[in-house]
């Protein structure tokens, strides 16, 4: 077979096109790159301001949180990991109708049902219950995060099992030290972040509802479970 072999001419042309297509490429790729570069930043931005919403408002939640004991100068220790077990007592499980039901503290009374819809009390028996850990740069300043909430869990089970009075009162010693911590739920935001709901166990278990007023957080009412 015979094979034709390219002329000098098309041999030239081919080869200016190959360095035509060099250049082009060479002038294209800063601004390729460029916009490569910018749809990254633009996801990153995007990303990073949906995932850290949530914390900004747990923080500034906190503030309102704690400020009665920090205004006081006191020592607050709260645990890292989220109490995700926390009930009403008399009730088998976490419902809407049984969160509905409940009312704040003191007068004037204030009802869940009255500011709460089914759907935001079926998301906070969902929501506020699930694992979650609080990190040191959510709380403001005097307020210490322990990761020793699994030692506290497994000296309590430890506690109430135990048979023997000497073992009772070891366990109780060591006990003790955590009587001033204090066990938190994962906070749950609703209706647009208008309102804040979480458990908290100190000096007993209390489920209190925070409120969005002219840009800040602050205490609206709180129900209380037990009293100890």
């Amino acid at each position: 077979m015979k094979i034709e072999k390219e002329s000098p001419t098309e041999l030239g042309q081919n080869y200016t096109m190959e360095i035509i297509m060099e250049q082009f490429l060479k002038e294209k790729k800063p601004v390729i790159k460029l916009l490569n570069f910018s749809i990254l930043m633009m996801s990153s931005i995007f990303f990073f301001s949906c995932a850290t919403r949530e914390e900004q408002e747990i923080n500034e939640l906190m503030n309102a949180v704690f400020e009665w004991e920090l205004s006081r100068g006191e020592e607050v220790i709260v645990f890292a990991e989220a109490e995700e077990n926390w009930q009403i007592p008399w009730l088998d499980a976490c419902t809407a109708e049984g969160l509905l039901s409940l009312e704040s503290d003191f007068r004037p009374k204030v009802s869940f049902k009255d500011v709460f819809t089914e759907a935001d009390a079926e998301k906070i028996c969902r929501e506020g219950k699930q694992a979650f850990q609080f990190q040191q740069d959510m709380f403001p300043a005097g307020v210490k995060v322990s990761s020793e909430k699994g030692r506290y869990d497994s000296l309590s089970k430890a506690f109430y099992t135990a048979i023997g009075a000497q073992e009772r009162i070891e366990l109780d010693m060591k006990l003790k030290k955590y009587m001033s911590y204090k066990t938190i739920s994962k906070p749950v935001f609703l209706q647009d972040y208008r309102y804040a709901f979480l458990y908290m166990a100190e000096e007993g278990s209390h489920l209190s509802v925070f409120k969005k007023e002219n840009g800040k957080w602050v205490h609206y009412f709180t129900s209380t479970m037990i009293l100890v």
